[in-house]
């Protein structure tokens, strides 16, 4: 499996259908074809990548 973004191999799986990549530093979803990119705070908290400000 390799990553959406970067392409790179260096993915871990931390559940069903959840990934995160080392080199983006994102963690993702694949559901129903559908793929879901989330930043991890650093509470552990994910935060839909589309949802999150800087500010």
């Amino acid at each position: 499996m390799h990553c959406p973004i970067c392409g790179t191999c260096d993915i871990g799986r931390v559940g069903t259908n959840q990934y995160y990549c080392w080199n983006c530093l994102l963690e993702f979803s694949r559901d129903k074809g559908e793929v879901k990119f989330f930043y991890v705070e650093s509470d552990g908290t994910l935060v839909n990548v589309d949802e999150k400000v800087e500010i």
